[in-house]
């Protein structure tokens, strides 16, 4: 349960930070939550081997993937400075996956491949699309995109935690999908409060700086 909670966490700092950067507001605070949140990526990627190679992978490739088709979502210092943070320790894994699969079963690798990843994936890919349908920072647009994906991911993991049909899942890769997900619904709960509640201070700000 604390891995899940810190993710969560973790998924708002990414939510707020780049709100942060996106809308010059808060900057007195900028740096505690650039802290905090790389103070969190570095506590998984030393708690948990397996979280560890799945987090460093998931900011390598996913960061490298977002520097080739949506530059504008990872330009900021922060996330430039964990996927460069990322690469050694993806690296060190990479070079020594004999020892994080040595007490791994042929099933929990199957699973890994065949079904934690396609799922990662293909969320990864659902982000890039909605970045180029939906490209604005605000607006009811916006915040109606939200939560969609709220219900979406609420629904995702009552599924991955009760339906039958991830019953056969190993606890390491409900696990990665368990922290994978919940990542994503904090950053997606802290931007339905923002945008349904702080969306005058944007407005404001837009206004000012015209």
């Amino acid at each position: 349960m604390f891995l899940e909670i810190l993710s969560f966490i973790h998924g708002i700092l990414s939510n707020v930070i780049d709100y942060m950067y996106d809308s010059n507001l808060f900057l007195e605070y900028k740096k505690v939550f650039e802290i905090l949140f790389i103070g969190i990526t570095l506590l998984f990627f030393f708690t948990n081997k397996y979280i560890s190679f799945f987090g460093s992978g998931l900011f390598v490739c996913g960061g490298f993937a977002g520097m080739l088709f949506a530059p504008h979502a990872v330009e900021a210092f922060i996330w430039k400075s964990v996927i460069y943070l990322s690469i050694p320790v993806f690296i060190y894994h990479i070079f020594n996956l004999s020892a994080l699969t040595a007490d791994l079963s042929t099933e929990e690798i199957k699973q890994f491949v065949f079904k934690v990843m396609p799922i990662v994936i293909g969320s990864l890919l659902l982000a890039l699309l909605e970045d180029y349908l939906v490209p604005e920072e605000y607006g009811n647009k916006k915040l109606y995109d939200k939560m969609f994906q709220f219900i979406i991911l609420i629904s995702f993991l009552y599924m991955l935690n009760y339906s039958s049909y991830f019953e056969e899942l190993t606890q390491t890769n409900k696990l990665i999908l368990n922290l994978f997900t919940l990542a994503w619904l904090g950053n997606i709960v802290s931007g339905v409060y923002i945008l349904s509640c702080l969306t005058h201070l944007f407005e404001k700000e837009e206004t000012t700086s015209l």
